[in-house]
């Protein structure tokens, strides 16, 4: 039994900064579901992410994102990755709060870049590199500094700590401090 139970526990955060590992890890070490909503747009729409963006832009892809937000929310006692952008929109910020705890990573500019740079699938970031990748997340990251700051908790995920031991951090602070 666990001071939140009957709540979600949602993971937010820039692209990159470990959303989905760590979800995926605290979900397991909870015994809880753990959904990606990434995921879940890209089965409700039978398309990648990428292609949604190309296909219908990102407001179409928002209104996806929030429709899927609202039906994990409908649930309780799931462990969520949040996309990057997700806190962008007050009306997903007001599902969020009132279903459950959050739980922002950040990571420095240069760790995100180089995590980015690896993966391929990032439409917000494609065909960026070096100095116009670090700029555009900089842009992002001012951009969406103020929503992050929403959250109920932030950590810092550089990559010093391995996934588990970095999501066990997390759990005991969390647990010691509901």
């Amino acid at each position: 039994m666990y001071p939140w139970d009957g709540k979600n526990i949602y993971f937010m955060g820039f692209m990159a900064s470990g959303k989905t590992a760590i979800g995926k890890q605290f979900s397991s070490m909870m015994s809880w579901p753990f959904y990606d909503t990434d995921y879940l747009i890209e089965e409700s729409a039978g398309k990648a992410i990428s292609q949604i963006f190309a296909d219908e832009g990102e407001a179409a892809f928002r209104k996806i994102e929030t429709d899927i937000i609202r039906k994990v929310a409908a649930k309780t006692n799931q462990v969520i990755a949040l996309g990057g952008g997700a806190v962008l929109r007050e009306q997903n910020w007001k599902i969020i709060a009132n279903s459950g705890i959050s739980i922002c990573l950040t990571a420095p500019v240069a760790v995100l870049a180089n995590r980015i740079i690896q993966k391929s699938h990032r439409p917000l970031m494609a065909n960026l590199s070096g100095r116009e990748l670090h700029d555009k997340i900089e842009n992002m990251l001012k951009e969406r500094q103020p929503y992050y700051l929403k959250a109920d908790y932030s950590f810092e995920n550089g990559g010093e700590l391995p996934v588990k031991e970095f999501a066990l951090s997390i759990f005991k602070i969390i647990r010691d401090d509901i």
